[in-house]
C-alpha cells in the first residue's frame, strides 16, 4: 500500500470513530452539586451548672481576703448539705484586686485627676454542677442566703452531648442527600457518590443566663426561685459535594 493510500485510510477511521467517541465522553461525564443542609436535635437537659460568686471588700487586703476566706467556707458548707451523691462544686477563680477611686487635685492653676486606691475587692468564684435539675432554685437560693451575692446561670447541657451533635450531623446529612436525589432526578441522572463533606457544629447550646445580688442585710429571703427547665437543640451545619451522572 502506497504511503498517501495509508494516510486517507487512517483519517477515514478517524472521522468515523469520532463521533462515537464524543457520545461516549458525553455518557461518561458527571456533574457535580454542593448543598448545604442543617439537622437539630432537640433534647431536655439532664446537667446544669451555676457560678456562684462570693465578693468582699475592705480598705486593707488581707482584710478583703480574711472576709472573703470567712464568707466562702460558709458557703461552702450550706452549698454542700444542697448537694447529691453526683453533684460537684470547685473553685474557678480566686482574686484580690484593688479599687480605685477618681480624685481631684489642684495643682497650681491646674486641675489633675489620678486615681487612688480605696480598698480592695476578693472574690472567689465557685461553680456548682448539678444532676438533679429539681434543686436549681433551692440551690440558687441556698447560696444567696449563705455568702453568694453573684449568681450567673443555669447554664444546661447533657452528658450524651457527644452523640446527639453526631446524631444531628447524621441529620444534617440525610436531608443533604434527600435534596440531591431529588436534583438527579429533575436532571435524569443518578447520584453516584459523595465526593466531599466539611460540618461546622454547636457542641454547647445556650441555656439560661441569669444574675442576681444578695438581698440587703436584714432583709429574708422568704420567695423561693423557681426555675423552668425548656428543651436544649443541638445543631450541625453541613456542606456536602455531590457526584450525579446518568
Amino acid at each position: 500500500m502506497k504511503p498517501s493510500a495509508f494516510l486517507i485510510l487512517a483519517l477515514a477511521i478517524t472521522l468515523v470513530f469520532s463521533p462515537l467517541a464524543a457520545k461516549a465522553a458525553e455518557k461518561d461525564e458527571a456533574t457535580v452539586v454542593e448543598l448545604e443542609s442543617e439537622g437539630k436535635v432537640e433534647v431536655k437537659p439532664d446537667k446544669a451548672t451555676f457560678n456562684f460568686s462570693v465578693v468582699t471588700e475592705a480598705v486593707q487586703a488581707q482584710d478583703a481576703a480574711r472576709l472573703n476566706a470567712k464568707e466562702a467556707e460558709t458557703f461552702l458548707a450550706a452549698i454542700k448539705k444542697a448537694l447529691g451523691p453526683d453533684d460537684k462544686v470547685k473553685t474557678l477563680q480566686y482574686q484580690v484586686l484593688p479599687i480605685f477611686r477618681r480624685v481631684e487635685k489642684v495643682q497650681g492653676k491646674e486641675k489633675l485627676k489620678t486615681d487612688e486606691i480605696s480598698g480592695y475587692r476578693a472574690s472567689h468564684r465557685f461553680e456548682v454542677e448539678l444532676r438533679d435539675l429539681a434543686k436549681l432554685g433551692p440551690v440558687a437560693d441556698t447560696a444567696l442566703k449563705n455568702g453568694a451575692n453573684e449568681v450567673y446561670g443555669p447554664f444546661f447541657s447533657h452528658t450524651q452531648q457527644e452523640d446527639l451533635q453526631n446524631q444531628a450531623t447524621v441529620k444534617a446529612l440525610e436531608r443533604a442527600r434527600k435534596l440531591a436525589d431529588a436534583l438527579a432526578a429533575a436532571t435524569g441522572t443518578k447520584v453516584k457518590r459523595v465526593t466531599r463533606m466539611s460540618t461546622t457544629h454547636n457542641l454547647y447550646p445556650r441555656g439560661l443566663a441569669m444574675a442576681q445580688a444578695a438581698p440587703p442585710a436584714g432583709v429574708a429571703r422568704d420567695v423561693q426561685t423557681t426555675i423552668e427547665v425548656g428543651d436544649i437543640t443541638y445543631q450541625s451545619r453541613l456542606t456536602v459535594t455531590f457526584e450525579l451522572a446518568p
